[in-house]
């Protein structure tokens, strides 16, 4: 059993023993580009995967595989088409980061409501003026879920026990009518929900002009669930308060992406999961998974 991590997946060295007990293991530590990508999993019978993009011509010219490992939550970089084509299992890690981004999203919903990031780019121009950031406060105020996996609720239980915040959620199971409330009532929107074709640009134009004036989004899911035209469109109206992003809807951005002319947008780059803690429990579920497959009871399938 050939077991290739082909990016920089972080495996730790008690985890990684583990592994060599179930095959030959070779770990990379960069993220390769797609010729180099192939010519390292070409032979593997399992790919441990998060940063390199597996496309069908990708899954194709690897002829042994059995297992994609992703080490996220997220797979849609996966082409899952090929994959139950191939009937390759693919697994992923649920729950590695659920205390790590809910933290974060909550972190960013704090700092765009208080209007930090507009008063930290001021100081550093040499503005002082305490006066300009009137922010507003979250206690007693509603927050909309959009998605309520492990990470939503979570993200639920920090704002309603910390700041006494009234809760309205979604999921892949509500109706329209539910989304429809979330979106007028809410006087702050977080985005925790995966990419799916059905999330894919669900909250446009017509979901704008749904909410509130003033409304704080922040988007720790996928960058595009949100359509940014008209989220752009929306924050130069005034109709959108603030906005906090850790995702987009093309990675990495530059700095000629469009929202940094935005006072009141604050980024950060796709760092939600990436803490001490969560990257253990990353690396603990990677191998479990990988045991579990090779004793012929995969856990955590996706396909």
């Amino acid at each position: 059993m050939k077991i290739i991590s082909v990016d920089k997946v972080v495996i730790y060295p008690e985890h990684v023993l583990e592994l060599k007990k179930l095959g030959d293991v070779t770990i990379y530590n960069d993220i390769p580009d797609e010729a180099e990508g192939i010519k390292r999993i070409r032979d593997a019978d399992i790919v441990i995967d998060n940063w390199f993009k597996m496309p069908s011509q990708v899954i194709r010219a690897c002829s042994k595989l059995q297992m994609i490992c992703v080490a996220a939550t997220g797979y849609d970089w996966v082409d899952m088409d090929e994959t139950r084509k191939r009937k390759i299992v693919v697994s992923n890690s649920p729950g590695y980061g659920t205390e790590a981004v809910g933290e974060h999203t909550i972190g960013l919903l704090l700092h765009t409501i208080r209007r930090a990031s507009e008063a930290e780019k001021d100081i550093a121009k040499g503005i002082w003026d305490p006066m300009k950031y009137r922010g507003h406060e979250l206690q007693g105020k509603t927050l909309g879920i959009i998605g309520f996996g492990s990470i939503g609720r979570r993200v639920a239980e920090i704002a309603e026990k910390g700041f006494d915040m009234k809760i309205l959620f979604v999921n892949s199971k509500s109706s329209t009518s539910d989304f429809e409330k979330l979106l007028q009532e809410s006087d702050c929107i977080t985005i925790n929900c995966p990419l799916t074709e059905k999330t894919r640009g669900m909250v446009g134009d017509r979901e704008f002009s749904m909410m509130k004036t003033g409304v704080v989004i922040v988007n720790t899911g996928r960058g595009a669930i949100v359509d940014e035209q008209s989220l752009i469109s929306n924050i130069e109206s005034g109709k959108v308060f603030a906005v906090g992003l850790d995702v987009f809807p093309k990675e990495p951005i530059n700095e000629k992406y469009p929202l940094f002319r935005f006072p009141n947008v604050t980024v950060t780059p796709h760092i939600g999961f990436n803490t001490e803690e969560a990257e253990y429990r990353l690396s603990e579920i990677v191998v479990n998974n990988i045991k579990n497959f090779v004793e012929n009871h995969p856990i955590h399938t996706v396909s």
